[in-house]
């Protein structure tokens, strides 16, 4: 390699400038000309030793003017290269120090011939290289004085220059990106076949004397070994997915305590789960969860069969916030050991651009909170990559191992049916989730943090107390969908229910009837909402006028009741037409249950509300309580889908986990 030494004309690049020795004293002076412009100036022996420390000056080969510019020596570890190529650098070597360690060189053929011949009896060289050869790595070796010089450079060999013109590159472009837009496993010979098609297209048009050449096959693939491999990947698999592949993955986001950044977002179950009565699978539950960055410790999560939506997000920001209480164990041997200590309100909440995190529902629970939402770049997900990493390892390590496991992929399933595999329902799937959870991921070491999440929230508390809403009550109050609804002398009307009593009697008579109001309900039970007049510092809790139809009632179940009413020709405000619709959905339900089709029975699951709030069995009573028909009203049918209903036109069987417990106290108004 080029070395570096106080000498007169040495060359050498000082903080991005060359400059030449012109003079080096003996009193260490350096007198230096900078080659650019010919200043001169005076420096220390001392300064450039510290700046040369400090990897601020570079030695520079020095070049003469009009000289051919020197092959660059092979700079890569020796072991780099292959035998071949090692044994020959070898060879050259011992014939340099062979004839150097005879005195003088004098190159003539006389003098270093026998040395030649003495140096290849030494390792038994039948083919000693001639005089002019052995002169030629001299002069490269005192050139650079360094023994890489003797370095072969056989991967120079060969021309670099693409021989084909311009035009028949440009072709070649095109028909290379027609190729990978008409399918992302395209082939050479694919591509071979589309640009000798173009370049005879071309040749149509032209002279005799300038026709277009086509290139072999062979040369095709050259072409193709000379593309990046950032775009093979932009043509196969896009821009989108190449810039992923590609990033440079560097320091992320650091957090210092607990619930400083927490990390939101869904996924679909790799695992199918049953109904509890039927023992049909339902489907594959979407799982949403919320991880706090620093200690990687669950903080909350919702499990339902719904598509992700904002009441997930409600759900599993709700269970996040509140302290958990003791789970009703399902399988007595198999409850948690350890206690979920984890509860308090973030400061920072990242959520990808899905529509459910979108909206003004999702903003103004997080303005009441005092959270502050963060949104990733479009189709970014490393920018959230804790919850990312989370949900992979919820499927690959535990439900991949539970029996009834969909897998990553069907491929991977084999023979494997999972539909007859599935045994868990809801209820106990999420007792064996939180015992995984607390007793097994939380006690284990994390790849990222080298400690357990237990520990690591236990060391954040020491350093931060979790902060909590003043009151469970006021969390309720602001945490749930938000719609805008006008105040009326009668109530309030939302989504077809009428609410109305004694606490909207001051607000009516403040700002009169008309006023806007803001109105907070939880979709997964419509018996109450909270109402926010204008300027008003807290809201007031509303009651449902029909308790009976709409405690436990969820918003999707309200909408098919009511389109099931639109459909019959019946109003809205007719109890009487909204019960017998009511038991025409529970008739639906249970068609879907027992439907020999998962997807049916997964809508039931979903029309039922079954999720981590509500188990898939025991609410189905409790969501249809004080029901009662009309005999001579006959169920109208849902449109659900429209032929698994076309059949109901009698009044449902009496199933006792669907039979009323309470009538209501008045007869249905017709």
């Amino acid at each position: 390699m080029t070395g570096f030494a106080f000498r007169k004309n040495m060359v050498f690049n000082w903080s991005g400038v060359n400059f030449r020795i012109e003079r080096a004293h003996e009193n260490g002076d350096i007198l230096l000309e900078r080659t650019g412009d010919g200043a001169m100036s005076v420096r220390t022996r001392e300064d450039l030793l510290k700046d040369y420390r400090e990897g601020k000056i570079v030695a520079v080969a020095h070049v003469e003017i009009g000289a051919t510019p020197a092959i660059r020596s092979f700079s890569r570890p020796l072991c780099d290269l292959s035998a071949t190529v090692q044994h020959e650098a070898a060879r050259r070597r011992h014939y340099l120090q062979r004839i150097c360690s005879a005195g003088n060189v004098v190159f003539t053929k006389t003098r270093l011939w026998p040395l030649i011949l003495l140096a290849a009896a030494e390792i038994n060289d039948a083919q000693p290289p001639s005089t002019t050869t052995i002169y030629r790595w001299h002069r490269r070796y005192c050139r650079d004085k360094d023994s890489r010089a003797l370095i072969p450079r056989t991967d120079l060999r060969g021309p670099r220059a693409i021989r084909q013109g311009e035009r028949v590159l440009q072709l070649a472009s095109d028909a290379i990106d027609e190729a990978c837009k008409a399918s992302p496993m395209a082939s050479g010979q694919g591509i071979y076949t589309r640009l000798i098609t173009k370049i005879d297209a071309e040749n149509r048009f032209l002279a005799e004397k300038g026709q277009l050449k086509a290139p072999s096959l062979r040369t095709v693939y050259r072409m193709l070994l000379r593309i990046d491999a950032f775009d093979r990947t932009v043509l196969r698999e896009g821009k989108i997915e190449a810039e992923k592949k590609f990033a440079i993955v560097k320091a992320g986001v650091k957090t210092s305590q607990i619930l400083e950044r927490v990390e939101i977002d869904h996924t679909p179950l790799d695992l199918f789960l049953i109904d509890e009565r039927s023992k049909l699978p339902l489907g594959r539950p979407t799982l949403t969860v919320v991880i706090d960055h620093y200690s990687r410790m669950l903080l909350g999560f919702h499990l339902s069969f719904g598509n992700p939506s904002t009441a997930a997000v409600m759900g599993a920001l709700r269970h996040a916030i509140l302290p958990k209480g003791t789970l009703h164990n399902v399988i007595p041997e198999l409850a948690p050991k350890h206690d979920w200590v984890c509860y308090g309100r973030p400061d920072v909440m990242v959520v990808d651009n899905g529509m459910e995190f979108h909206g003004n529902d999702l903003d103004s629970v997080a303005y009441d909170l005092g959270i502050r939402i963060q949104f990733c770049p479009k189709h970014q997900p490393r920018f959230k990559g804790v919850v990312e990493r989370y949900l992979g390892t919820c499927n690959r390590f535990f439900a991949h191992q539970l029996p009834g496991t969909s897998l990553s992929r069907w491929h991977l399933r084999g023979d494997y049916d999972p539909l007859k595999h599935a045994v868990l329902t809801l209820s106990e799937f999420h007792q064996l989730f939180q015992k995984w959870v607390l007793d097994v991921y939380a006690q284990t070491i994390h790849r990222g943090t080298r400690e357990t999440p237990w520990a690591r929230w236990h060391q954040g508390l020491q350093r931060r107390e979790p902060e909590l809403p003043e009151s469970a009550n006021a969390l309720e109050q602001r945490i749930g969908l938000v719609e805008e609804r006008t105040l009326r002398a009668d109530g309030i009307l939302l989504h077809g229910i009428q609410y109305s009593g004694d606490t909207l009697g001051p607000m009516l008579r403040t700002f009169g009837p008309g006023t806007k109001v803001r109105v907070l309900f939880n979709p997964e039970d419509l018996g109450e909402i909270r109402v926010w007049g204008p300027n008003s510092p807290d809201p007031v809790s509303v009651l449902a006028l029909d308790q009976t139809y709409a405690r436990d009632l969820t918003s999707l179940q309200n909408k098919l009741i009511r389109a099931a009413v639109r459909e019959k020709g019946a109003s809205q405000q007719d109890a009487g037409a909204l019960y017998v619709a009511k038991q025409s959905i529970v008739s639906a339900v249970e068609t879907l249950m027992d439907s020999r089709k998962q997807k049916d029975r997964r809508r039931a699951a979903e029309i039922i509300g079954s999720s981590t709030s509500k188990s898939a069995g025991a609410e189905t009573s409790t969501m249809f309580q004080g029901m009662q028909c009309d005999g001579n009203d006959s169920p109208s049918p849902v449109n659900l889908p429209p032929r698994k209903f076309a059949k109901i036109d009698a009044p449902p069987p009496s199933y006792s986990f669907f039979r009323p417990k309470n009538k209501p106290t008045e007869e249905p108004r017709k």
